[in-house]
């Protein structure tokens, strides 16, 4: 295996060894963000000044996430910050942290960099204890090897960071931190698609670790075994290692779409947790249901991504747990007369070795030709998986593509079903700012959305970072999504948590959101007891009213004591109590 990083390319960043300067959160006036508020969702706009006001002639995108898991309410955002100090035309590091679960947002600035140098690429991580990690891609003025992605550390829940350490050189960098209970507790992972490099003797292994929480990386022996991109990680309940991403074989370039190719992967290491050996990876095509594509010209991402294949694990203790998820957004068949762009899903149950159908989640009509794309997804620990997507399916005019709305489905069931597909924000264009070519007078983007968003899910919901243009320019909000059956703005699984609604049957779905509710509830109100009981005898020995007769709880189409003796067995408290 490779040595540990040589010294010379833990070169930071800046040539002294400071922290950015501290905030006195004591003195920090507490900020009321922008808000935009849709349905139950409200989204807070989190690149603000001191005031809580947005900065006009800024931009951001490229947005990431992380959620304080010993302080829930403590939460970092990250983005590609544009058109900020000192330099106008560099991108940089932005971030800001939450202490109140994201209703307001502190902006204390952008992570050093030498002068002439931009940082891109975010993405953040935090391990079990709570210490939050920004990595980010470097190039320009002084970065080793020419483009080299480093890691800033925070311990103080992103309010300072700590100078970087050098990871690899590469490009569409993600990293991962394991959060099992196991040996390999704390290690950090990463996984890239390979970039050019300066340095001649430099083979990048599209694959890197640490061992010791990021004094250092190693890469292994021998590089995977596939070229791919747009990949991301996530570590099992066992401390596997898995990654996902798509072939960097092209197969044809559509003007209207843009590039296609070959098809997504999914590659597992069992020993990468081993800090004693060299990880290697095993691989498997997986067949989604459609084509990887990269986005051309007329479409809502004008020159950029359409987002990476999300990957996550079920951590619970439910019998759920241990299954592997990828979602992507891609090409369907027959994309020329018919739908543009779909959302499709697959799962695992036995640690990657075979995968199901893939699950169209979207639930738009094929004939709206709508875009979804920048699609994010994760596993909370009580098994529900959360899943956002942009989405073109509501707007109109000359241009539909244009106008996208963030949409919102889950499941409980590991994604064999999923709810009906939700709109959680307000519609806005993702070509604003534009720009008007002076000698055809044609009005074109003038940037790019980036190339991915993420969200982190938690038991009651799930925690959004995204670009959106309500103010006229990209800018970033955060936004909290949740299960609401009944539409009372709270999470049903704190409606249940709280006893504001039951659950008879267990399956974290309010009962007065099932049809039917529960099964043998005659009375309708919410549970089996004697009630229904004394209901279902009023009509014993009648023929049963229909097939759907709930009196007729074994379907053979009469009411008998036969059905009286099911029902009693779906009784919800103990010996069939009323009360």
């Amino acid at each position: 295996m490779n040595k540990p990083i040589q010294k010379k390319y833990l070169r930071p960043i800046l040539h002294c060894a400071l922290l950015v300067t501290a905030i006195d959160v004591q003195a920090v006036n507490k900020i009321i963000a922008s808000q935009f508020s849709f349905g139950s969702y409200t989204s807070y706009q989190v690149n603000i000044d001191a005031q809580g006001q947005n900065i006009l002639g800024d931009r951001g995108n490229e947005t990431t996430i992380a959620v304080n898991p010993t302080n829930p309410d403590n939460i970092v955002i990250g983005w590609r910050q544009l058109n900020s100090p000192p330099s106008p035309a560099l991108v940089q590091g932005g971030y800001a942290f939450s202490l109140d679960g994201g209703k307001t947002w502190n902006f204390p600035g952008i992570l050093p960099s030498e002068s002439g140098q931009s940082l891109t690429d975010p993405v953040i991580a935090v391990d079990a204890q709570g210490i939050f990690y920004y990595q980010s891609l470097a190039h320009g003025a002084g970065v080793l090897n020419g483009i080299a992605t480093y890691v800033f550390k925070s311990t103080d829940g992103g309010e300072t960071w700590h100078n970087p350490v050098y990871q690899f050189s590469g490009d569409k960098n993600w990293i991962v931190i394991d959060r099992t209970d196991g040996a390999s507790k704390g290690n950090i992972y990463s996984t890239w698609r390979a970039g050019e490099s300066l340095d001649p003797n430099y083979v990048s292994k599209d694959f890197i670790r640490s061992t010791n929480k990021g004094l250092s990386y190693e890469e292994p022996d021998d590089r995977m075994p596939i070229l791919f991109g747009f990949g991301r990680l996530t570590v099992g309940p066992e401390g596997n290692v898995y990654v996902s991403g798509k072939s960097e074989q092209s197969l044809d370039i559509e003007t209207y779409l843009g590039t296609f190719y070959d098809g997504y992967y999914f590659m597992k290491s069992v020993n990468a947790k081993n800090p004693n050996v060299s990880p290697t990876f095993s691989i498997k095509k997986v067949e989604m249901g459609g084509h990887p594509v990269t986005f051309g010209i007329n479409n809502p991402n004008r020159g950029g991504a359409i987002g990476d294949i999300a990957i996550s694990t079920d951590h619970s203790k439910s019998q759920l747990r241990g299954n592997i998820y990828m979602m992507v957004n891609l090409v369907p068949p027959g994309w020329e007369t018919g739908d543009r762009m779909d959302v499709h899903f697959v799962s695992s149950s036995d640690k990657g070795e075979t995968w199901s159908s893939p699950v169209r989640v979207n639930d738009d009509s094929a004939s709206k030709n709508a875009y979804q794309w920048f699609p994010m997804m994760d596993v909370a620990s009580n098994s529900r998986i959360d899943a956002v997507w942009y989405d073109t399916r509501n707007s109109t005019g000359t241009k539909p593509y244009r106008t996208s709305q963030l949409f919102y489905a889950y499941s409980w069931d590991g994604g064999v079903t999923w709810s009906k597909n939700q709109p959680v924000t307000q519609p806005f264009d993702t070509h604003l700012p534009t720009i008007v070519i002076p000698s055809t007078g044609q009005e074109l983007q003038k940037d790019k959305m980036g190339d991915y968003t993420q969200l982190v899910s938690t038991d009651s919901g799930a925690h959004i970072a995204y670009t959106a243009t309500y103010n006229g320019e990209q800018d970033v909000y955060y936004l909290n999504v949740f299960p609401d059956c009944n539409g009372n703005a709270q999470s049903d699984v704190l409606d249940i948590k709280q006893n504001k609604s039951k659950d008879s049957n267990t399956n974290h779905i309010p009962d007065e959101c099932e049809t039917p509710k529960v099964l043998g509830d005659l009375d309708g109100d919410g549970d089996v007891d004697r009630s229904d009981l004394k209901l279902l005898m009023a009509s014993r020995n009648l023929p049963a009213s229909g097939p759907n007769d709930p009196k007729d709880i074994n379907g053979d189409g009469k009411i008998t004591v036969r059905d009286a003796r099911k029902l009693s067995f779906l009784c919800t408290r103990p010996r069939c109590a009323v009360n």
